[in-house]
């Protein structure tokens, strides 16, 4: 007894490629593979073979073709139907990067010290926003050293002696040196000191912890001195500091970026200005100095020019 003939299955329509559609939807759009060859940069070769690839993997005519005009079936009618607002989408996104990549925008995430947001941090973000509307910045102030990848930051200021070793890259923005500083209505009660060792007649403002240990030392022309490490008041804050000077408080150190802003307003003036202490350097560091996104690149040119109009 002859055995049963096995029936082949029939294959499942094979799922279409995007550049397939896009083709096929071009071609629908324009009637022509020749005006959807030409918006589409590519012979018309390969519109036409694309059409067919698609047609062959839904298993249904989607055009009738003739030497003189290109028509919808009813089966293509309903495709290009259905995948018009996806193309169109499509586009749209591609527009949308376009304009992306002319112009800077979206959310930029800093982390920096806390002594930076009194500084020219403020004046900084407010003159970023007005030159790049489209960019927005959240600030974390933060005394720790934030990890940027695991924690989604973009870039952070960094104020250190030594960047430790890692995979971040780093961009030198000053030497942060500190020095003295003071209010005009104190220097006018206690008048201005001439040397170092009339420090001790002036209430003075301390920083932690080297005052504390009774060793701040300040720097001039190789001669060394601790005329600073003791006072009445201490903090390891420079901000405290700041408003404690500018309130009248004394005579005490700050980051000469951190002092700038009022010293160009005349709330703080310089006491001994020859004498100073390096306290480290301001870096920007960013995770990758591949593919560097188009609003991480800007911000931190545009942070590069504005420290160097400080400095």
């Amino acid at each position: 007894m002859p055995s049963p003939r096995a029936t082949a299955r029939p294959q499942p329509p094979r799922a279409p490629q995007l550049d397939e559609i896009a083709a096929f939807a071009r071609v629908a759009e324009l009637g022509s593979f020749t005006a959807a060859a030409a918006q589409l940069g590519v012979p018309k070769s390969t519109v036409s073979r694309a059409v067919t690839r698609l047609e062959e993997g839904l298993k249904v005519r989607l055009l009738q073709r003739s030497p003189r005009a290109v028509a919808l079936t009813d089966a293509g009618r309903r495709f290009f139907g259905d995948v018009a607002p996806h193309i169109a989408g499509l586009r749209d996104a591609a527009r949308a990067l376009d304009a992306y990549q002319g112009q800077p925008q979206g959310l930029i995430r800093l982390s920096a010290p806390p002594d930076s947001g009194g500084s020219f941090l403020g004046e900084m973000l407010v003159e970023l926003s007005a030159r790049h509307p489209l960019l927005s910045v959240e600030v974390d102030l933060s005394s720790r050293q934030v990890d940027l990848v695991r924690e989604g930051f973009d870039v952070a200021l960094r104020a250190t002696r030594e960047l430790p070793d890692s995979s971040l890259v780093a961009r030198k923005l000053l030497d942060s040196d500190v020095q003295l500083f003071a209010a005009p209505s104190y220097l006018a009660r206690r008048g201005l000191p001439r040397a170092m060792d009339e420090l001790a007649e002036h209430e003075r403002v301390m920083f932690l912890p080297g005052a504390r240990r009774g060793q701040w030392p300040l720097d001039h022309a190789d001669a060394v001195c601790n005329a600073m490490a003791t006072g009445r008041i201490a903090t390891d804050n420079f901000q405290l500091i700041r408003s404690v000077l500018r309130a009248g408080g004394g005579i005490g150190p700050l980051p000469r970026l951190l002092a700038a802003p009022d010293l160009a307003s005349g709330r703080l003036v310089h006491v001994l200005p020859e004498w100073s202490e390096r306290a480290g350097t301001l870096y920007l560091v960013y995770p990758s100095a591949r593919h560097v996104a188009r609003n991480v690149a800007v911000f931190r040119d545009f942070v590069v020019a504005w420290v160097k109009r400080l400095a």
